[in-house]
């Protein structure tokens, strides 16, 4: 198996904490979640974090963080933030640190899934129904680039247990390519 820690990355509602757990059962490992572990370590949800710290502080929080949990001495899985990838050299520090895997939606699915969870999304909150999906599909297309960098991408809307089975054998593998 790639040493290392297996990274989740994503945008908001692509399922990473979700698949992320199933994943980190199916191969016997300990699932992580960096806005869980912000979240608890900070006192605030990550809604309140990002108003108090503001984007740029609660990034340096998130990015402090993700460094803190990967180098700790145990391989895990750790479902980051939509936004982490993009901050700073965060992508560059996963993708030497471990394996990567993109569970990747398009906007529409994104939209869809993310429609009636907006208040519990700081970046999505406060943004009116009618700029909704041009927001989501912009916001997407500018975090894509990062997000496309990872080591396996996975369409997150087939996660079934024989997919994730697949995305584990191709971590031990750890073969580049889609599924």
């Amino acid at each position: 198996m790639a040493n290392g820690c297996i990274f989740i990355v994503g945008y908001m509602g692509a399922g990473k904490s979700t698949g992320g757990k199933r994943l980190a059962a199916s191969m016997r490992l300990p699932f992580i979640d960096t806005d869980v572990v912000l979240s608890e370590s900070l006192g605030r949800d990550v809604s309140g974090l990002f108003q108090d710290l503001g984007e740029e502080g609660f990034r340096k929080a998130e990015r402090a963080a993700l460094r803190r949990l990967a180098l700790e001495d145990q391989q895990r899985v750790i479902a980051t933030g939509g936004g982490t990838p993009c901050y700073a050299d965060n992508m560059e520090f996963m993708l030497g640190q471990g394996t990567v895997v993109y569970f990747q939606l398009d906007s529409a699915a994104l939209i869809r899934r993310l429609a009636t969870k907006r208040k519990n999304r700081p970046m999505l909150d406060g943004i009116a129904a009618g700029a909704f999906p041009a927001f989501v599909e912009g916001h997407l297309a500018e975090r894509e680039p990062f997000y496309s960098r990872a080591h396996i991408t996975v369409d997150a809307d087939a996660l079934d247990e024989s997919r994730l089975s697949s995305v584990g054998r191709m971590i031990q593998d750890r073969t580049d390519f889609s599924l």
